[in-house]
């Protein structure tokens, strides 16, 4: 496929989404002061790439599209980096179909089923999004409930066999999780279920950042790497030292699905820090954001801003006791991540129309009627 050459040129757009998703994932929780982010940040480089490069077929606007890929953040307490992606997605449709008219850059079930960053300051509250992966409402794009690791292993093994029997064998399921829900029994059951049934269909992306809530490190405890942990099983395995670099991770992805065998399930891993790019690493990020309005948040946005030209209007800004206040404080914050959009040429137009494409790229099946 040779997909670093494909995006090559457009990849300063994907280093923007990057940072704006970096961003989202910060504020919704400097809000909400709870939430995960050592394992949301650590993970947006594999999942721009999953949804960007061209190798998982989805429409963000039909979450439900038939034959469209399926979705399983099998450790659901993660979400954070899926919402704010969307809200960065949706964004940039969002503008598209204003400046334009045009209802292709519409979801036609609207707003109700659409994330917008708005949506990103009701994290963890009541009403609000949840704290934990839910296929429902504007978060239909997840394919199964999900929160502990290792939760939606089983539920992804089980999506893919429906899917290779039936009349949507070639649709794929992608499976995101760190290496510390590899060690859960119903994880073992589903890579030896999945070699078993031939469900080549099933592609696991691994988040391998050595760290879950715990002190010590994982690989105190789980020997081996990916490779040793998927390839005995049965599994085709390619990864990166590289986790954050484009490159690698398209050249990972062109090594997976290089003679492809239909029967093999796929194992794609990424090595990387929890907590990139947060200031606060490993364990210590698992469970626990930045103080609401801390220097150390403020120093990201800082940073961010002086990257990429944003200004933001709050800097520094101190916490109120009124969390309305907060909120509003935040969503200026959010707005002025997504001014990105204005001062970037041709980012909104890039974005917008390579998910219309990709969007395009999902295979019909005439043989079915769908809806039936």
């Amino acid at each position: 496929m040779n997909l670093y050459k494909q995006h090559k040129i457009n990849l300063d757009y994907w280093d923007a989404i990057s940072g704006m998703i970096d961003q989202c994932i910060d504020i919704a929780l400097n809000l909400s002061q709870s939430g995960h982010p050592g394992g949301s940040r650590s993970k947006v480089p594999a999942l721009i790439a999953t949804l960007l490069s061209g190798v998982m077929k989805w429409d963000i606007r039909n979450p439900g599209e038939t034959f469209g890929d399926r979705f399983v953040l099998v450790a659901g307490h993660t979400n954070p980096v899926v919402y704010s992606t969307l809200a960065v997605f949706n964004e940039a449709l969002r503008r598209k179909y204003n400046e334009t008219g045009d209802v292709k850059y519409v979801n036609p079930m609207g707003d109700k089923f659409t994330l917008y960053w708005e949506d990103l300051l009701t994290l963890r509250r009541r009403g609000g999004l949840p704290g934990h992966a839910e296929m429902e409402g504007k978060t239909l794009f997840f394919k199964y409930n999900t929160g502990p690791s290792g939760h939606g292993a089983a539920p992804a093994a089980g999506q893919a066999f429906a899917l290779k029997y039936s009349v949507s064998s070639n649709t794929r399921v992608f499976a995101m999780e760190g290496e510390g829900g590899l060690t859960t029994g119903v994880s073992h059951e589903a890579r030896i279920a999945a070699y078993g049934l031939g469900l080549g269909n099933l592609i696991y992306v691994v988040d391998w950042n050595d760290y879950g809530i715990d002190d010590r490190p994982f690989s105190d405890i789980k020997a081996g790497s990916p490779k040793d942990w998927f390839e005995p099983y049965g599994w085709k395995v390619a990864g990166t030292e590289n986790g954050e670099d484009w490159e690698s991770i398209l050249t990972a992805y062109d090594e997976l699905f290089e003679s492809e065998n239909k029967n093999q399930p796929k194992a794609l891993w990424l090595k990387t820090r929890k907590g990139r790019g947060y200031d606060k690493f490993d364990n210590a990020s698992h469970g626990a954001p930045h103080k609401r309005n801390s220097k150390e948040f403020w120093n990201i946005k800082s940073e961010f801003g002086e990257r990429f030209g944003v200004q933001f209007e709050h800097l520094n800004a101190e916490a109120s006791e009124d969390f309305e206040i907060n909120k509003i404080q935040m969503a200026d914050t959010l707005q002025s991540v997504m001014s990105l959009f204005d001062s970037l040429d041709g980012l909104a137009d890039y974005l917008a129309d390579r998910l219309l494409d990709i969007a395009d790229s999902i295979p019909e099946n005439n043989s079915v009627i769908k809806g039936f």
